[in-house]
């Protein structure tokens, strides 16, 4: 009898779960509805932009040596004047010729076409050398072009007082650039040699 009682208790109970799990009410009220589940978005793994690739910076180039404008060196001449015998006379050679003590020589170097042209004398030594300083008014910078040497004038009381054209003595000689042994402070050039020799009338009373 007992055991029917629980029985039918538990039956009951059973039958009450139901009627709530289907109508939603208890004690004749209803339960709220259910909230529908929030929908998550799936999470994925982070993507990464590439990392920008350096910038290539061309390289800095060097500082240039600075430029200096070259130095115009002052000028000098030199050359030797002989002497020819007569023996030579009329021959374009200095085989017998011996070095010409006081001869004059003349250094001419032309500037702009209005300007005079610049004038310079020198005198032979004993060794028949002579050698001209110019002045600050001629430079290395075209001296090859612009200037020449002539012979001026003879000894004074000397037999060789005929000048003669060899290596450009009456026309002009131009200047040829020496290389010194050593460093100077000007541009050295070199004319001649030039030559003396008898008037032929002094040589043809001879012969």
């Amino acid at each position: 009898m007992a055991l029917s009682k629980v029985f039918v208790s538990l039956m009951l109970l059973i039958s009450l779960i139901s009627t709530v799990s289907s109508t939603g009410v208890i004690g004749g009220k209803a339960l709220p509805p259910k909230k529908p589940p929030v929908a998550v978005a799936p999470a994925y793994a982070p993507i990464y932009s590439p990392a920008p690739s350096p910038i290539a910076v061309p390289p800095t180039p060097a500082a240039s040596p600075p430029v200096y404008a070259p130095v115009r060196r002052l000028i000098a001449v030199q050359g030797v004047v002989y002497g020819k015998p007569c023996s030579d006379w009329g021959h374009d050679t200095l085989m017998h010729a011996s070095p010409l003590p006081g001869a004059e020589v003349r250094l001419v170097c032309h500037g702009k076409p209005k300007e005079n042209p610049l004038k310079i004398m020198a005198t032979t030594d004993k060794n028949g050398y002579f050698f001209i300083l110019a002045t600050k008014k001629v430079s290395e910078y075209g001296a090859q072009k612009r200037c020449r040497v002539f012979l001026q004038s003879a000894p004074t009381n000397s037999k060789f007082i005929h000048s003669t054209h060899m290596n450009g003595g009456l026309s002009g000689a131009y200047l040829r650039y020496t290389k010194p042994a050593k460093p100077l402070l000007f541009a050295l050039y070199t004319v001649g040699p030039f030559a003396y020799e008898p008037l032929p009338s002094v040589c043809h009373q001879k012969v």
